[in-house]
């Protein structure tokens, strides 16, 4: 998705206007349209403006992997790069401890801490966790 497109998206998603866009960017709402349609390259300065107008950082605008869409707009729009490569860091060292826990704690040991055994529900204790064998 070109950054054209990706500015169009963002503005739909705020529900602007263009020429509400324009305006605050202090820019004609003609020399606006002009950047949504793709004509030319928007230079790094008129990025920001869109940017601080839009309430989105210029790497969400720019990360062409990421669907623009109301929710990720309010998910990420606003964090900065470090921001999200810290929350990537968290995220896979939850991954990593997942994944030792499922190497440490084979099926049959999880079923044993639960009172589901071999399919039979008599005294089940509902109020912990169950865990399915696959």
């Amino acid at each position: 998705m070109s950054i054209a497109t990706r500015m169009r998206k963002v503005r739909e998603v705020r529900g602007w206007k263009q020429s509400a866009v324009a305006d605050s960017m202090k820019i004609t709402q003609q020399a606006y349209s002009f950047m949504e349609q793709g004509n030319g390259s928007p230079r790094v300065d008129t990025l920001l403006r869109f940017c601080d107008v839009m309430k989105v950082e210029l790497s969400f605008l720019l990360a062409h992997d990421v669907a623009v869409t109301e929710e990720s707009v309010e998910r990420y729009g606003m964090k900065t790069f470090g921001t999200l490569i810290t929350e990537h860091e968290k995220l896979e060292q939850k991954v990593e401890f997942f994944n030792y826990i499922l190497k440490n704690n084979t099926p049959n040991k999880i079923m044993e801490k639960t009172s589901l055994v071999a399919g039979n529900m008599v005294g089940a204790d509902f109020s912990k966790p169950v865990y399915a064998q696959r």
